[in-house]
């Protein structure tokens, strides 16, 4: 009886298909060909197939490796063997060369077997409608995404050619584990690429996208033997292999071991390329003006969408070319977190090489890892003294056209019921600006900030990037680094890096280009330099950044003698800073606690600085 149904079935469908294609192709005649209403309906152009990305560090290694939820290592089709190539369509489509897409005779064949069986057990699928599938649609088997695959097949055949089809296919078959293509396969179960694999080892492979859950080659090693065994056959019939060759193969031992994926060892750095990348493309393709000029419900949206551009880049097997220095971020990251676990304290530690502008080195915290806060970025923490040579002596120099050697007092100052007093109570009628500066007085940063005006003094202070500045910041209390949500450390870091570029200001940056899955460049950053003051009033900077060194707050670094830099806290010392620079390296570090609370003097990041300097040198050589 079910046989019987079955027949009739497959006879109302002939009839019902013949009337309908008749009807079609008579519609079709009077109106444009069929390829051409598939080509407006159905559009293959893109092939949305989602590929790992990567970053590498200056040297062109390989640091990191972007994954979506599929993991997969696109490869050319030249980059498979012909064998691997073989062995597919000896199984899969042996006619894979002849047809257009569809195997008619297939079809009846399966139509047959599936009326026998009363379901849909056999799908007559060429290897155009399996890529297909992968790329277009879920494996659930029904009529309707049937008739769609036949389509889309039809259509993937008059847009590629064969081959790409081919390389589309094996790119995007499923092996298990989450892992997507041969490639891969290879890769993560025997650990070496697919060119480098034997007969066996292929065949053995190739049989597991059968059913990746039946042939697992560590769950059920005999059924995949027992594929192997039957592609090895197929082959031998189409005369891919040589019966000898079938022999030998299936007396070689294939031992499978699923390579474990490589933690990423840095990702300190890494989580800050991914964070910068999306800001890179955003500079790019104008969502910065875009979103710069939107009202803030549009902000929100716009946001998204760029949220949304930036994973699908990374899904396209992009590269992201770093400057990472690989050997001085091992001793930045090992160092900071062994100084800061002792101590029972958290960091963030940023290093810039002003020569190239770039940033080699991040650390972000005592325990960092992958996705977690990352302080190096994510952290906005008061910034204390750390930023009055940005807010107030520089702008100070510039407009008033004065000289560190001019005099300041140090006494009581108050502006509008602010007045604050010296950390060490030091009230001496007056000293040199350069002496103020190296000494830290608050009551003397107030007074020439007061005197440069405080939209004067900010208007210097934007041509930095902050985030988190807002126009409640724009008050005095800033003269001392109290602002309402406070400053990175890869901000402040960038910001000192214009005293060793003539008052000039380029951010520095980790990532040096893009490029996409054929080595063709997508993004570089363009050059944003600002011009933050004169030479003249950079060099007295820098001039009273080395008393600081010498013998201000910072006088424990005397005996460097290339060294400049500031230090800073904020109140209670909840926030300890200092950035510093020689004529190669800026380097910044914030220490603290996640949860604001006062650090024990001896835990300054002053220290943890002095410490980590001399090291700079041991991993990268002399500037």
């Amino acid at each position: 009886m079910r046989k019987l149904l079955g027949l009739l079935w497959i006879l109302l469908f002939i009839i019902g298909g013949t009337i309908f294609s008749w009807l079609f192709a008579k519609e079709m005649n009077s109106t444009q060909a069929l390829s051409s209403f598939l080509e407006e309906q159905i559009d293959v152009s893109g092939v949305p197939i989602a590929q790992n990305s990567y970053v590498i560090d200056r040297k062109g290694a390989q640091i990191a490796e972007f994954q979506s939820g599929e993991n997969r290592r696109y490869v050319s089709l030249s980059h498979f063997s012909e064998r691997a190539r073989a062995a597919f369509i000896a199984t899969e489509d042996q006619k894979y060369y002849e047809h257009q897409g569809v195997d008619p005779l297939g079809v009846v064949r399966a139509l047959i077997s599936n009326a026998g069986s009363g379901g849909i057990e056999e799908g007559a699928s060429t290897i155009t409608q399996q890529a297909t599938r992968n790329i277009y649609f879920n494996h659930q088997q029904t009529y309707e995404r049937k008739v769609a695959e036949v389509l889309f097949a039809y259509q993937l055949e008059q847009t590629y050619t064969k081959n790409e089809i081919l390389e589309m296919y094996m790119n995007t078959i499923y092996f298990g584990e989450g892992i997507y293509g041969f490639e891969t396969a290879s890769l993560s179960y025997f650990g070496k690429p697919s060119s480098d694999l034997s007969l066996a080892q292929t065949a053995f492979l190739a049989a597991i996208p059968a059913n990746p859950s039946y042939y697992h080659p560590m769950a059920h090693p005999d059924h995949t033997r027992e594929r192997q065994q039957w592609i090895l056959d197929k082959m031998e019939e189409t005369g891919a292999v040589t019966a000898e060759e079938n022999s030998r193969a299936i007396q070689d031992t294939v031992s499978v071991e699923l390579q474990k994926t490589k933690a990423n060892p840095y990702p300190d750095y890494t989580d800050y390329v991914k964070h910068e990348f999306r800001q890179l493309v955003a500079q790019n393709e104008g969502w910065t003006e875009r979103i710069s000029q939107a009202s803030e419900s549009e902000k929100e949206a716009l946001s998204a969408e760029l949220n949304t551009r930036t994973e699908q880049l990374l899904q396209s097997g992009i590269t992201i070319h770093t400057a990472m220095d690989s050997e001085l971020q091992t001793m930045l990251t090992e160092k900071s977190r062994s100084y800061w676990q002792q101590r029972g304290i958290e960091g963030a530690a940023v290093i810039a090489d002003h020569q190239a502008n770039a940033i080699t080195a991040i650390s972000s915290g005592a325990d960092y890892r992958e996705y977690e806060f990352n302080r190096a970025f994510q952290a906005y923490r008061q910034p204390g003294s750390v930023w009055k040579p940005l807010l107030v002596y520089g702008p100070y120099l510039e407009e008033k056209e004065h000289s560190i050697s001019d005099l300041v007092s140090t006494k009581k100052y108050c502006v509008d019921s602010y007045c604050p007093a010296n950390e060490s109570g030091t009230a001496k009628d007056r000293v040199t600006i350069e002496h103020a500066l190296a000494f830290s007085y608050n009551t003397s940063a107030l007074r020439l900030m007061h005197q440069t005006g405080l939209e004067s003094s900010f208007h210097y202070l934007e041509k930095f990037e902050w985030k988190k500045l807002t126009p409640e910041d724009r008050q005095y209390a800033a003269a001392l680094g109290g602002i309402e949500q406070g400053v990175s450390p890869v901000e402040l870091t960038s910001a000192y890096t214009v005293f060793s570029s003539g008052g000039t200001y380029d951010p520095p940056r980790a990532i040096t280009s893009v490029t996409d899955a054929d080595g063709e460049i997508l993004f570089e950053w363009e050059t944003q330099e600002t011009i933050v003051w004169s030479p003249e009033t950079n060099d007295q900077m820098r001039e009273a950044l080395r008393t600081t060194a010498v013998s201000g707050t910072a006088s424990t670094l005397k005996d460097f003698e290339d060294v400049s830099g500031k230090t800073g806290t904020s109140n209670n010392t909840k926030d300890s800073w200092f950035a510093g620079y020689d004529s190669r390296y800026t380097m910044g570090v914030w220490q603290g606690y996640d949860d604001p609370r006062p650090l024990n003097p001896e835990d300054s990041a002053l220290s943890f600085w002095k410490t980590m300097y001399p090291l700079l040198y041991e991993k990268s050589g002399q500037p």
